[in-house]
């Protein structure tokens, strides 16, 4: 699995233009390991190739960082900073400010501003746990379903980023044992709220779409509702842990939804 948050062109692209960014910007200075060039509007800051909590820490320090800056007015011309697995796309206007001041101005900050705290919140997702491949995941795994579901809510899965559908979660690190390929055939339909393993990673699909996950189980929350003053309830660097439910609460909390509660809290 890629853990970079690019399209595959960059992967081909090239020890030339990295090259060419990394003479210009000095990115050797920065906690990033490379520095692309993603048109003449945009870098993409490069922190490691793997899908690691450490790394996405790294990641969420310098957005963290960007975003303060940009919020003071200390980088005029700068649009966002979209945070991924192992990489940081900002986003800018190259008319009003150089990648290279971009840069320098996020390590002058790195280097002086005291260590800011992840705004991290937690939620607790339910979950009944009657998905299409949970008795294949188990005899797959070599464990009872029952076992499947223990470990699946042992521990708290770091939100690396939001995306491929409104509001969905790719969520992280599954326990070894519960670690499989992607499906060999791919489903042209996955119902919404379904959540689903693959590799080392948890998501939870937020709209009816194919998907090539392994289906355990579905939740009663909407991760997105255009309704909602933020439409999608949590962000990149969040954390989230599931619980198991019966039949019986799974629908009384779906139709919660459906009549547009707002149930499912998140803690700090």
């Amino acid at each position: 699995m890629r853990a970079c948050g690019r399209p595959a062109r960059f992967g081909r692209m090239t020890a030339k233009a990295r090259w060419r960014v990394r003479a210009e910007v000095g990115v050797q200075e920065g906690p990033w390991q490379s520095v692309l060039p993603v048109g003449d509007a945009a870098i993409l800051l490069e922190f490691g190739d793997r899908v690691e909590i450490a790394v996405n820490e790294r990641v969420h320090r310098v957005a963290r960082a960007a975003h303060r800056l940009i919020e003071h007015g200390k980088l005029p011309g700068v649009w966002g900073a979209i945070p991924s697995y192992a990489t940081l796309l900002i986003e800018f206007d190259p008319l009003t400010i150089e990648r290279s001041e971009i840069l320098a101005r996020l390590r002058t900050h790195l280097a002086t501003a005291q260590e800011e705290t992840s705004p991290s919140r937690r939620f607790l997702v339910p979950v009944w746990y009657a998905g299409e491949d949970l008795t294949d995941v188990a005899e797959r795994t070599g464990m009872s379903t029952d076992r499947v579901v223990e470990l699946h809510t042992s521990r708290d899965f770091r939100i690396f980023t939001v995306g491929f559908a409104p509001g969905q979660p790719l969520c992280g690190i599954l326990p070894d044992a519960l670690r499989l390929p992607r499906r060999g055939a791919p489903r042209s339909a996955v119902p919404a709220g379904s959540v689903a393993i693959a590799g080392q990673q948890v998501t939870i699909y937020p709209i009816a779409s194919p998907g090539g996950w392994h289906l355990l189980g579905r939740t009663p929350a909407l991760p997105f509702r255009a309704a909602r003053r933020s439409p999608v309830l949590w962000s990149p660097g969040d954390m989230m842990r599931f619980y198991a439910i019966d039949r019986v609460r799974y629908e009384e909390l779906a139709a919660a939804s459906a009549a547009g509660e707002e149930w499912l809290c998140a803690s700090a």
